[in-house]
């Protein structure tokens, strides 16, 4: 649940409370002044002398067969006996006079009481006096019109709550859409912006608001983004002009270093120190060349992919890993599909080599290896998929990014000769980007190292 709805929900809960707390306080202010009114009613039914109640009660000069009086008044003695002294309802139609509590009407002080009438089930109000020695006065009325009245009310201030709460979160909810425009704004733009859109500023609040401020500090915050990715990609660019410039320009000497060094050993009256130095010379010299001929293909691989033939990539697998058991005694298990991708299929038989070159360095002599292609679906996308198991000491979880950085190495003792220089695994990595693919390391299931590359087919 976003915001808007937690803040319309928290803001209808409270309008909620407080209309019931209202409602709640008008109906209990209500039913005390009906039952107040009741009982003043009562009283005055009784008036200052309840003996002569009978007497005032009685309307003169008016026929009292047609008039109705709802209030009924009695007598209760010291004994608990009851006498009607007049019956509600009409002469002709007297009311029947309900069962009284007498255990609960006391001799002497004035009392109110409500009571239900055991015979009929109905409510009625009871007002007694003293009047006279050991007796009192009661007037007696049924509560029948209060409780429809209180029973109308109940349902108005409930219909009265809901209302109030239904319009209040519909303003509620109205209102803070209107006050979210901004924010939903921002994250759109937010969106945008993640996709690669940095030229996109946040659009701007209301200023001197608190979302005023936020949208100021966030296109502060994209502009100095921007300028630290623009020197980011200059310099990176700059260093790539730099390596390819140098290692073009080495090759030259490179070249010569290599011709006399092979001249000079090929001389027969060379000493064996002198036989060694040579041997060293040239033998440094193919070290470089291996390193300039890496960093010229990683910066060719860096770039976006031109060429788009189609790339038989289950037959190259196929060939390499065919190569892989021809020259190294260990026992291979391949699942092949033909499998054919578009992009430069010099490129992956770079990542090919580099990875079965890999297996020959890392992998122990006999341990397993199993490679698998085929095609799956990936995001209701086909995709190419390559898994590769070998059963060599795998790479640390917390290694295998940093792996694909240029000259990487886990172990910093290693030289190069048996760990090479550190820039396989980030060639392998490039051209799998540059095919719009994506390269993961796991653990192998023999406790090597699994590598997963997923290559869209079209």
């Amino acid at each position: 649940m976003n915001l808007k709805w937690r803040i319309t929900l928290v803001t209808a809960l409270l309008i909620a409370i407080a209309s019931s707390t209202i409602g709640v306080a008008s109906y209990i202010s209500i039913s005390r002044a009906q039952i107040d009114a009741i009982d003043a009613s009562l009283q005055n039914a009784l008036g200052d002398n309840p003996r002569r109640a009978v007497e005032r009660q009685a309307p003169r000069g008016r026929d009292s067969s047609n008039f109705y009086n709802s209030i009924a008044i009695g007598k209760v003695s010291d004994n608990g006996e009851v006498s009607v002294l007049r019956a509600a309802g009409t002469r002709d139609s007297p009311e029947p006079f309900p069962t009284l509590p007498v255990s609960e009407i006391e001799i002497g002080p004035d009392q109110t009481l409500t009571f239900i009438d055991p015979t009929s089930g109905k409510q009625f109000r009871l007002v007694a006096r003293p009047g006279g020695r050991d007796v009192q006065v009661v007037a007696v009325t049924q509560l029948e019109d209060y409780s429809n009245t209180m029973r109308q009310i109940l349902v108005s201030i409930i219909a009265y709550v809901f209302g109030v709460t239904l319009l209040g979160a519909v303003i509620s909810w109205l209102i803070v859409r209107r006050f979210f425009k901004p924010v939903d704004s921002m994250i759109a733009a937010a969106g945008e912006i993640s996709l690669g859109n940095t030229a996109m500023l946040v659009p701007n609040a209301t200023p001197g608001t608190e979302l005023g401020d936020l949208a100021d500090a966030l296109n502060m915050m994209l502009q100095g983004l921007r300028e630290s990715i623009l020197r980011t990609q200059e310099s990176e660019q700059a260093l790539r002009s730099f390596v390819s410039d140098a290692s073009h320009e080495i090759r030259t000497p490179l070249t010569v270093i290599r011709g006399y060094g092979e001249l000079l050993l090929a001389q027969s009256n060379a000493t064996e120190s002198e036989r060694r130095a040579f041997e060293r010379i040239d033998s440094e010299a193919k070290r470089l060349e291996r390193l300039v001929t890496s960093l010229l293909e990683l910066d060719r691989r860096g770039g976006p992919q031109s060429t788009q033939d189609a790339v038989p990539l289950g037959r190259i697998v196929s060939t390499y890993f065919d190569d892989l058991i021809a020259i190294s005694p260990r026992p291979i298990e391949s699942s092949i599909e033909s499998v054919t991708v578009t992009g430069d299929p010099d490129g992956w038989e770079q990542v090919l080599a580099n990875i079965t070159q890999n297996i020959i360095r890392y992998t122990p002599e006999g341990s397993p290896v199993t490679v698998l292609v085929h095609q799956i679906m990936s995001e209701g996308d086909s995709v190419a998929e390559l898994v590769i198991d070998d059963s060599g000491p795998g790479i640390p979880e917390n290694m295998r990014e940093r792996i694909f950085d240029r000259f990487a190495r886990l172990d910093d003792s290693r030289s190069t000769e048996t760990g090479g220089f550190g820039l396989g695994m980030s060639i392998i990595k490039s051209t799998v980007i540059a095919h719009r693919g994506t390269i993961a390391l796991e653990e192998s299931p023999t406790g090597g190292l699994r590598i997963r590359i997923r290559v869209p087919l079209s």
